[in-house]
């Protein structure tokens, strides 16, 4: 053999550990990849021929999916990269068989401990953001449920309504009018008295709660309320205004002014509904509301993930 091809072989036996580490790290990351793929594709077959309506909190079921996955993928990662990279590493004394060298050891060591550390904070970032969604998430649910009694009293409830960059958590149309129901779940605080913790203040501007004040949610629900109304208006070709509500499961609503939009706990529906000044609709702007809204909410396919991790809407 020529001395150029015994250099060759020479090359490819020295590289060998590494090329033994990153083929197995990449047939690895790909097998992850292909699962997640087919998982996320993956459709079940359906008897249903028509599209489902929305589910309350539809959107958030979607990003917990994708948050749970992408911690999936993070823990696996964090548990399988340092062995992977360790196995390289015993590969290589296998192969090469060096005399031991601290310097080089820590130097090993530290490059796998800052792998490790990458993948455990991005974990810890996910799960908190996953926490956070999930949060409005159960809060959507409460806040739909306690809607969805109103159609016992003829009125009609929709969730997670597709606007143009954004969702409408709730819409509810009745002869009393029509409504955007905005849900704002937020975590008390360690309570020193739990009737106090419980508590926020509104002030027809901004609610007051013991960790801090939030006005964003009052403006949010007001901004849905107004392109809902330009939105309904110019389908039906009559105008219409629709009014904004927040609600706030597990909190008690303390009003110091009667300023301002309704602010309630959900289990106050039944009468704020019931005692709300009424901008009566006839049947049929009712019936062509409920129509153009319906179009919009019933978009989920029952054989789609979306639909397979969705709640039934009573």
């Amino acid at each position: 053999m020529s001395q150029g091809g015994s250099n060759i072989l020479k090359f490819a036996h020295d590289l060998l550990p590494i090329i033994i580490y990153f083929v197995i790290l990449a047939c690895y990351i790909l097998i992850l990849h292909l699962l997640r793929t087919f998982y996320r594709f993956k459709k079940r077959p359906s008897t249903l021929a028509e599209n489902i309506l929305r589910a309350p909190g539809q959107s958030l079921v979607n990003k917990l999916d994708g948050l749970s996955e992408d911690i999936v993928l993070n823990v696996t990662l964090l548990i399988t990269i340092p062995l992977v990279y360790y196995s390289g590493y015993v590969t290589y004394l296998y192969f090469y068989q060096p005399e031991f060298d601290p310097f080089v050891v820590q130097i090993l060591a530290g490059i796998g401990a800052v792998i490790a550390i990458f993948y455990l904070m991005k974990t810890l970032k996910l799960l908190k953001k996953r926490q956070i969604v999930r949060l409005g998430y159960e809060g959507d649910i409460t806040v739909g449920q306690e809607l969805n009694q109103l159609m016992l009293e003829g009125n009609y409830v929709y969730h997670d309504f597709p606007a143009d960059e954004f969702n409408i958590g709730h819409i509810v149309v009745g002869r009393s009018g029509i409504f955007v129901v905005e849900t704002k779940a937020r975590s008390k605080p360690t309570p020193r008295s739990r009737r106090h913790a419980a508590t926020v203040e509104y002030n027809g501007k901004m609610l007051n709660f013991p960790d801090g004040d939030d006005y964003q949610i009052i403006e949010q629900a007001e901004r849905q309320a107004s392109w809902l109304s330009n939105w309904i208006s110019s389908t039906i070709g009559e105008q219409v205004a629709a009014r904004a509500i927040v609600a706030l499961p597990g909190w008690f609503v303390k009003r110091t002014s009667a300023d301002g939009i309704s602010v309630v706990n959900p289990k106050q529906f039944p009468s704020l509904f019931k005692h709300i000044k009424p901008r009566t609709l006839t049947d049929e702007m009712i019936s062509r509301m409920v129509h153009q809204i319906e179009h919009k909410c019933r978009n989920v396919a029952p054989d789609s993930k979306e639909y397979d991790g969705a709640q039934p809407v009573l």
